[in-house]
């Protein structure tokens, strides 16, 4: 079944520039909606207004593919490269295009441009993961979490992990969001 996605009259504001609206779109975003966000409550109001888009996004009961920049240097990779920065967090595409941060996520949700949006997307059940317990990582099966790989004396002694991230975590395959 072929996702219908209507498209979005994205609310004009300050954070809303032209060129952050037509940015390519984030790796493997197509057939998703992506939310770049923060877990790390030490800049209060980012923390709280990525919560905000967070549940926002989960009361529509759809997958959302959340890449918290604390969990993965790879996302805030990603952003730069998309954006030339980071910027201002939420970050939130859907179906690989660009939509905007809370203020522009807040306004189609009350207006219900937001849902009409995400209507193609199927609908998910609430819950927490059994294997990641909702933190969307898990550690590396390879390192046990270390980063660090033993190859043997005679190769070099320690190595840093191939398949894990810098915190000698993976994403957990229970929670990624299925693609369309």
């Amino acid at each position: 079944m072929e996702a219908q996605h209507h498209s979005l009259s994205t609310p004009s504001t300050p954070n809303n520039s032209s060129s952050s609206s037509r940015c390519a779109p984030p790796p493997d975003s197509d057939a998703r909606i992506v939310v770049y966000f923060t877990s790390l409550r030490i800049v209060r109001r980012t923390y709280e207004d990525c919560r905000a888009v967070r549940m926002i996004l989960r009361s529509l009961r759809v997958p959302v593919d959340e890449r918290d920049l604390s969990m993965d240097a790879a996302f805030v990779a990603e952003l730069h490269h998309l954006f030339g920065g980071v910027g201002e967090l939420p970050r939130v595409f859907v179906g690989g295009r660009y939509v905007g941060g809370l203020e522009e996520i807040r306004q189609l949700h009350e207006a219900g441009e937001l849902q009409k949006t995400v209507q193609g997307f199927p609908k998910v059940e609430p819950g927490v993961c059994d294997q990641c317990g909702g933190y969307r990582f898990v550690l590396c099966d390879k390192c046990n979490g270390s980063h660090k790989c033993f190859l043997g004396h005679k190769n070099g002694g320690f190595r840093n992990c191939s398949v894990c991230n810098e915190n000698g975590l993976v994403r957990c395959s229970s929670c990624v969001t299925v693609s369309l």
